[in-house]
């Protein structure tokens, strides 16, 4: 059951937890960094798990 508490970024218990419109979970920093690290801050973004571009 603690896997539903995890990150799938950081592995750790969420800290901040935030859900984007596909229903995943992650850490606020955990989503803010992956995103920074994609080099596009005004997006579009992504969601690490499936990919699918958010609005």
């Amino acid at each position: 059951m603690e896997e539903i508490f995890k990150c799938p970024v950081c592995q750790d218990l969420f800290t901040d937890p935030v859900s984007l419109d596909c229903g995943h979970n992650f850490c606020l920093s955990c989503i803010n960094t992956v995103w920074e690290n994609e080099g596009s801050e005004a997006g579009p973004y992504f969601c690490p798990e499936c990919q699918i571009l958010l609005p």
